[in-house]
Formats: C-alpha cells, sequence, structure tokens
C-alpha cells in the first residue's frame, strides 16, 4: 500500500510529542526507520544548533504512551517569534510511521502555534513525487508542500569497476588524473578547517551569496564528532599542502557527502574528483546501500553530480509560514 493511502485511511489517529529522555532513545528510535537521515542524528544536531543560533528541541511521538518516531525541531528564537527547522540543510523532519504522519503534522501545528513560528518547515527523505493532487491532508494543518531533489549514487555490490563504469568519461579522467598529478586523501587535520572556511567563503562570494555557516563551524563540528562512528573528515594533499576539504556521515546504509571545499588554485589538479572517488568506495565498504551527494541547487551542480553516476531523487519539503510580511521575517533572521 503506498504511503498516501495509509496517510489517508488513518486520519483519525492521534499522537503526543515529547522531549526526548536521552540521545539513546533518540538514537534507538532513529534506528528502526531505513529512511532516517545523517541530519536525524542526535550528535549533528546538538552540535550545528548553537552555530545557526538556535536550539535543538528532540521530540518523541508517542502513540498510546508508547514511543513511535521523533521530530527534530531547530528553533531560532527572532524576538518573540520563532523559525522552526528553517536549515542550510535538508531532510529534517518527522521519522513516524506513514499512517501517524497526518496525527504528527497536527500536532507540530499546534507546536509551532505555542512557539509563535513565523515560519515552521518538515521534510520527508523517503517521499518524493508519490503524492495526490488533492494535498488536503497538509493543507488542513496550514502547510503547503513541493519537492527539491538530491542526487545518490547506489554503491551497495558495485565493484571499483562498476563504479567506474557508471560515470561519464569526464569523471573517471578527473579520478584517474587527480591521482596521476600526486593528489593524496588522507584524515583532515585541525588546523585544514580554517582552510576549509576560506575556500567556502571564496566560493559563496563568487556567486554573490551569503555563506550558510558561519566561520568557526567546520572545526567545530569536527571537534565535536572527529570521533563519532560514522563521520569521516578527510583532506587531498598535493606535495604535502592541504587542496580540498571534504566532511561526510553515514547513517541508516547511506553516507551523505555534506560538505566539501576546494583551493581554486588546485581545481585542475581534481582533488574534489579524487575525493568523491574514496568517498563512494568507503560508503560501499562499510555496507551503505547509497552514496548521497546531498542536493543539487542549480543546474550546473546537478550536471556534475550525474557525471559521477549520480541519479536524481526527489524529497518532499512541508512549509506553514504565518501572516508576517515576508520583510518583517527576512530582518528578524538577521538579527
Amino acid at each position: 500500500m503506498s504511503v498516501v493511502k495509509m496517510m489517508k485511511m488513518r486520519q483519525d489517529l492521534t499522537v503526543q510529542l515529547e522531549a526526548a529522555t536521552s540521545p539513546g532513545e533518540w538514537e534507538d528510535c532513529c534506528a528502526t526507520f531505513p529512511y532516517a537521515t545523517a541530519f536525524h542524528r542526535y550528535d549533528f544536531l546538538q552540535s550545528i544548533a548553537p552555530l545557526l543560533r538556535c536550539r535543538f528541541v528532540p521530540m518523541m511521538v508517542l502513540r498510546e504512551g508508547r514511543p513511535v518516531g521523533v521530530v527534530p525541531l531547530l528553533v531560532k528564537r527572532l524576538g518573540p517569534f520563532c523559525t522552526i527547522n528553517w536549515t542550510p540543510f535538508p531532510y529534517i523532519g518527522p521519522l513516524v510511521p506513514a499512517e501517524l504522519i497526518p496525527a504528527t503534522l497536527s500536532s507540530l501545528r499546534l507546536e509551532g502555534e505555542r512557539l509563535r513560528a513565523l515560519d515552521h518547515r518538515q521534510s520527508f527523505y523517503h517521499m518524493g513525487l508519490d503524492w495526490p493532487a488533492d494535498d488536503s491532508i497538509f493543507r488542513a494543518n496550514g502547510f503547503t508542500y513541493s519537492t527539491d531533489r538530491t542526487f545518490v549514487v547506489p554503491v551497495s555490490g558495485r565493484s571499483d569497476q562498476d563504479l567506474l563504469a557508471a560515470m561519464d568519461r569526464n569523471a573517471r579522467r578527473q579520478i584517474r588524473d587527480g591521482f596521476r598529478f600526486g593528489i593524496e586523501v588522507l584524515p583532515a587535520q585541525p588546523e585544514d578547517f580554517e582552510l576549509m572556511d576560506t575556500w567556502s567563503r571564496q566560493m559563496y562570494a563568487a556567486q554573490g551569496i551569503r555563506p550558510p555557516y558561519q566561520t568557526g563551524t567546520y572545526r567545530h563540528i569536527f571537534n565535536s564528532l572527529h570521533n563519532a562512528k560514522g563521520t569521516v573528515f578527510r583532506a587531498a594533499r598535493l606535495d604535502g599542502q592541504t587542496v580540498a576539504v571534504h566532511i561526510a556521515f553515514s547513517f541508516a546504509r547511506r553516507v551523505f557527502d555534506w560538505k566539501v571545499a576546494v583551493d581554486p588554485r588546485h581545481r585542475a589538479h581534481y582533488p574534489q574528483a579524487a575525493l568523491i572517488w574514496q568517498g563512494l568506495l568507503w560508503a560501499r565498504d562499510c555496507g551503505a546501500l547509497e552514496f548521497d551527494m546531498v542536493g543539487a541547487p542549480r543546474e550546473g551542480i546537478a550536471a556534475y553530480k550525474r557525471k559521477f553516476g549520480a541519479v536524481e531523487r526527489c524529497y518532499t519539503v512541508l512549509r506553514r509560514p504565518t501572516g508576517v510580511p515576508r520583510l518583517a521575517l527576512s530582518i528578524m533572521s538577521r538579527a
């Protein structure tokens, strides 16, 4: 039975939201959902929240007093108001059985009203285009829905030759040439993340975009998570010099390619291709099903990811804005 049919059949159910009692309770519940993502990890959310000027509120979803799911809330106060899950990374939303999605959204609507949320977002990684034209399930709780996309590379059961064969010839050439130039992929060191900040700022400045993360974010995540299971921090080095830095997380048999930054002076040595290749091998060898390249805000980025054998996948984004003028929300969010 499809997700949508189960949702429509059980709209009479109710759930309650209560704060998680421990990280272990949260992680144990997340582990029961095959579509949980690295952005549901308690350690990641706890570490990233203060860097986004947010408070991480780990909510358990209860049905008849029994935990049946989780909802991560990243709450950013804006004076007497707030935003919920307005983040620069995707997939942050409920992990609940499909038949409990309407009840969970109803409880989230009430929680958003209690917190006076100006903008309230929830995403579902496992649901993309499988929606009916009738979106009354969402409109009943004030949510509108849209789809966004990511790109994933299937890795399970694939040999090195299989992975390379799925790529286009330019991607294979970049991987080969990168290593031929002498690129080495090694564990990142603390000082590498200052370079990552610099290169990221340069990249966003060239596009006229405000960086999504404040300076020091990547070093903080490294300090918090470098010993955590399922977390990889790598640097590409050329003649002993760091020329690119990469951060990836794994969860629920998927690897999520979170961030990479490249020294613009060394792009022609293809350190990013070398890092992607090592990421694919790590994902496969640790038993992952897929390597998620996490998003594609522009067609040029989508085309780049397709070169490495990635296929497009849609996911659902729900949003519940209020009547507060957009200008006021923009001004307050920069406070």
